[in-house]
């Protein structure tokens, strides 16, 4: 059996070893042999200020293999609007207004209802405009699997984002757009390292990378994730990969309508320890994408910050 096979095979195998828990309008719990390994942040809560801040979109939370460990951060601390697992875009073009969903200026990400299945839950998401009304709805599908080692926990997600009338333009840029992991705040940021498919790749210019890596380290453990972007994905697709402290991920862009909704499609891999094994990698996205690409050398590159800039 050849390996992209075989590690189908493993996903099917393993895709129901999840229990899905549902605590309406707060979070939605994802157990592995009853150890919280992911859970869904979902509540909308409008009662102070401060409880608004930290609620006004749903993000994912990954846990360790144990659930002790919460490798992901929430609200407050540096770059607030990093959460998680999280989508959005800062720059939206919708009735010929301009519309920041990634920073939540003005309007949420508001869930709407959760509809449960075998590993896997779907969120109803209401993206608001200026009063609680949505402009754009989105089904957004996670689903869990235990993938082939080193991984512990592989997090498929679609997204389908409609505008309720009209079109609209989904846009931003690499830094503040797309879908995005965010390490924890305890995250050590003289670690952090990303890995690339091909040699002397450069990913403030190069598109469509079929997947990145990063390596990071929380409260002295050493975590590996990598994010793999299916082909069906908007082309032209953005990689952004070298913040130290470890927001990394994908920037599509594209219009939407009812008719032709904007849609994406990525997988999340989790692994504990460094793994830099290039045949892991591209075996996981053959995988995914259903293809058989050779296994690619790899450029590995430490983080980076932006320069300071100039007093005028």
């Amino acid at each position: 059996m050849k390996p992209t096979a075989l590690i189908l095979l493993a996903l099917a195998l393993n895709a129901a070893a999840f229990d899905i828990t549902v605590a309406e309008k707060d979070h939605v719990d994802i157990s592995n042999g009853g150890k919280v390994v992911a859970r869904l942040m979902m509540a909308n809560d409008l009662s102070t200020p401060d409880r608004h801040h930290d609620t006004y979109k749903p993000y994912l939370h990954v846990f360790d293999s144990t659930g002790a460990t919460r490798l992901t951060k929430g609200p407050k601390f540096n770059f607030t609007h990093h959460r998680g697992i999280f989508l959005g875009f800062s720059k939206i073009s919708y009735g010929g207004k301009s519309y920041d969903r990634w920073h939540m200026k003005g309007g949420d990400q508001v869930v709407t209802k959760i509809e449960p299945g075998d590993s896997s839950f779907t969120a109803a998401i209401d993206w608001q405009g200026e009063t609680k009304d949505a402009f754009l709805t989105e089904e957004r599908r996670f689903t869990f699997s235990t993938p082939a080692k080193p991984f512990y926990l592989g997090i498929d997600m679609t997204s389908v984002i409609k505008p309720v009338s009209g079109e609209a333009e989904m846009s931003g840029d690499p830094e503040h757009a797309g879908a995005q992991f965010r390490p924890s705040e305890l995250v050590d940021t003289k670690t952090t390292t990303y890995i690339f498919p091909g040699e002397n790749i450069d990913a403030h210019k190069v598109k469509d990378l079929p997947w990145v890596a990063e390596v990071f380290t929380v409260e002295g453990k050493t975590f590996t994730v990598v994010i793999l972007n299916h082909p069906a994905n908007p082309k032209d697709t953005a990689t952004s990969a070298y913040r130290d402290y470890g927001r990394f991920g994908m920037f599509p862009k594209g219009k939407a309508t009812a008719e032709a909704p904007f849609k994406l499609h990525y997988q999340w891999l989790v692994a504990e320890g460094d793994v830099r094994d290039a045949a892991v990698f591209q075996q996981a996205w053959n995988a995914f994408a259903g293809k058989n690409e050779p296994v690619p050398m790899l450029t590995i590159k430490g983080s980076e910050q932006p320069k300071p800039k100039k007093e005028k």
